[in-house]
C-alpha cells in the first residue's frame, strides 16, 4: 500500500472550473491504483457564484470528495490552513480550483514524494501572469530570505507530510502565499528531508485571477505583516 494522500483545493467564486478540475483531479488519482488512496477536500471559502450547490452535486457523485465551508471569505491561506487541518492522509498537498496546474502534474508530485518531509515545486515554463506580477514575486521572494530565511525556489505547489504539518504551530493567516513560505522555513529550520520538482503550469479555465490590481498590493502587505509574525514566531521557538 502506498502513502496516502490529500489534496485541498480551495475555492472563491470558481464556480466555471470546479466540476472539470475536480474530475480529472479524481480520475488522474484513481488511475495510479487502489494501493494509493487519496481524498479531494475542497474549501468554499465564501463564494456566492453558487459554488455550494455544485460542490453538494460533485460530493454526491464523487467518493472521494468531501466540501468544507467557509461563511465569509477569508483568503487562500486560511483556505489552505482549513483544509490542512481536515486532512485525513498522510501526504498533502494542494491545487487551485482554476485549473492552473494540471492534474498530471499533481499525480508527478505524489509520485516524486520519495519518503521526504516536504517537496517543493518550480514551474518548468514562463507562468502566463504578466511582467508585474513576476516582478512582485521576485521582489517577495528576496523579502522572504531577508526575514525568514527561506531561500529555496518555490514557484507552485508542495506536498507535505501530515505528521510534519502538525509540528510546526503556523501562525500565517493573511496573504495568498505567505503559509507556503512558512511551512519551507520551518521544514528548513528542523533539519528535515526537502526536495523539489520541475512542474508545469496552465492558464486559468475561466474567469480571473483573485489576487490582481489593487488585491495585489493588499496582498503584497498581507504577505510583509505575515512574514513579520512567522519571523516572531521562529524566534519563540527556533525548531518549530
Amino acid at each position: 500500500m502506498g502513502a496516502s494522500l490529500t489534496v485541498v483545493v480551495p475555492a472563491f467564486n470558481e464556480r466555471e472550473n470546479l466540476a472539470p478540475t475536480l474530475t480529472e483531479l479524481a480520475a488522474a488519482l484513481r488511475a495510479r491504483g487502489a494501493e494509493h488512496p487519496f481524498e479531494l477536500v475542497v474549501v468554499d471559502d465564501g463564494s456566492s457564484d453558487g459554488s455550494a450547490a455544485l460542490l453538494a452535486e460533485l460530493a454526491a457523485r464523487t467518493p472521494e470528495l468531501r466540501v468544507v465551508t467557509h461563511e465569509r471569505n477569508r483568503g487562500l491561506t486560511a483556505a489552505l490552513r482549513t483544509g490542512f487541518a481536515a486532512a485525513r492522509m498522510e501526504l498533502v498537498t494542494w491545487s487551485p480550483a482554476d485549473g492552473q496546474i494540471p492534474s498530471s502534474e499533481i499525480v508527478r508530485l505524489a509520485d516524486a514524494w520519495g519518503g521526504r518531509d516536504l517537496v517543493l515545486t518550480t514551474y518548468a515554463n514562463v507562468r502566463p501572469d504578466g511582467l508585474l506580477r513576476a516582478a512582485v514575486s521576485r521582489g517577495l521572494r528576496l523579502a522572504v530570505a531577508a526575514m525568514i530565511g527561506f531561500r529555496d525556489r518555490l514557484e507552485g505547489v508542495y506536498l507535505v507530510r501530515r505528521a510534519v504539518l502538525d509540528e510546526l504551530g503556523l501562525v500565517a493567516s493573511r496573504s495568498a502565499g505567505s503559509i507556503a513560505f512558512e511551512i519551507g522555513a520551518k521544514v528548513r529550520a528542523r533539519g528535515l528531508s526537502v526536495g523539489t520538482l520541475a512542474i508545469t503550469c496552465a492558464p486559468r479555465r475561466a474567469g480571473e485571477s483573485k489576487v490582481a490590481g489593487r488585491r495585489l498590493a493588499r496582498n503584497i502587505l498581507a504577505t510583509l505583516e505575515d512574514l513579520r509574525d512567522i519571523r516572531r514566531s521562529m524566534r519563540r521557538s527556533p525548531h518549530s
